[in-house]
């Protein structure tokens, strides 16, 4: 799932809101992010009454490739999308939250005093993360702000929710801090330039924000409550790359829904997705480099492929066609 923010003076477009948020918690939680290519940012991670990772961590070694541009006191614009990463999606049936309020932290502006910026949202805003797979965003706010560097965006959830595909509604335990702000830090932070736009993306983890109770459940009836803590990956789209394509079952070649499509730059997961209703994927947040893409579903063999990603492009065609268990 994706939700998009754009900010401008530079102009910051699109925030993926997916399924991971990380470390989300009480108020003293911080999550802390690394952008890669220009203010791009990958998983961030925080601690909160521990620590919390999101699925996709992206390569912390990874350095700002952007050219960083003097300030003349114009606007630019910030998007913010949000999406959703994989989740064994067999036992639930909606995972929703509902952001009520988006700030920025100006920390260098030649025009905002240090401190927090709301961006508008016209009314409260509610997303069922399940809607956001495969690649799918969508747009939370759009906002003009005066150039300067943004360390921290803020997101308040006013509430979250989930049904179960057995049509019960657990109790779900909200921190209090996810009310008055989860935190996130990219590194290095976003830089606005006047004139441009940049798109960002929050990627929000339902596996790693929806912690089931017991863990590991394989039966819904099994499931008596869960906890909320929000795990976000932040992702520059403007200067990163993409993997797209399909999978098929090998036998007889329909689709295979719900498939997790994870790539990894060595032994580190960078990013992660799911395959829609006709088997597409699509994989983006990619700094370009090499990648190993695995396809794995419960009942197949998993499959890997290793794929070159291009910043600023999509690397399409990367089908993968499992082999059914025995």
């Amino acid at each position: 799932m994706f939700i998009r923010n754009i900010m401008t003076a530079g102009i910051i477009m699109g925030v993926l809101f997916s399924a991971v948020l990380t470390g989300c918690g009480t108020d003293g939680g911080t999550n802390t992010g690394t952008n890669t290519g220009t203010n791009a940012g990958t998983t961030n991670t925080g601690t909160n009454t521990g620590t919390n990772t999101g699925t996709n961590t992206g390569t912390n070694t990874r350095t700002n490739t952007g050219t960083d541009t003097e300030t003349t006191g114009e606007t630019g614009t910030l998007s913010l999308k949000i999406t959703d990463a994989p989740y064994p999606l067999d036992l639930i049936a909606e995972a929703k939250v509902t952001i009520e309020k988006v700030e920025v932290h100006a920390s260098d502006s030649s025009t905002e005093s240090s401190g927090f910026i709301t961006l508008p949202l016209d009314a409260p805003k509610t997303f069922n993360l399940l809607d956001l797979r495969g690649g799918v965003t969508e747009n939370l706010v759009t906002a003009d702000l005066s150039e300067g560097t943004y360390g921290q965006i803020r997101l308040v959830v006013s509430s979250a929710y989930i049904k179960l595909n057995d049509g019960r509604e657990p109790v779900l335990d909200v921190p209090s801090g996810s009310q008055s702000g989860i935190k996130i830090f990219p590194n290095p932070s976003i830089t606005v330039t006047g004139g441009l736009t940049t798109e960002l993306v929050l990627d929000f983890d339902v596996g790693q924000s929806f912690l089931p109770f017991p863990a590991a459940p394989k039966k819904a009836l099994e499931i008596t409550e869960f906890k909320f803590k929000p795990v976000i990956r932040v992702v520059n789209s403007t200067s990163t790359g993409s993997i797209s394509g399909t999978i098929t079952n090998q036998n007889d070649e329909p689709p295979v829904e719900d498939a997790t499509l994870t790539a990894f730059e060595g032994t580190v997961e960078v990013a992660s997705t799911s395959s829609k209703s006709d088997g597409s994927y699509l994989l983006s947040g990619l700094p370009g480099g090499t990648y190993d893409v695995t396809a794995s579903h419960s009942g197949f063999t998993s499959s890997t492929k290793t794929i070159e990603v291009v910043a600023g492009n999509e690397t399409g065609g990367t089908d993968f066609s499992l082999t059914p268990q025995p």
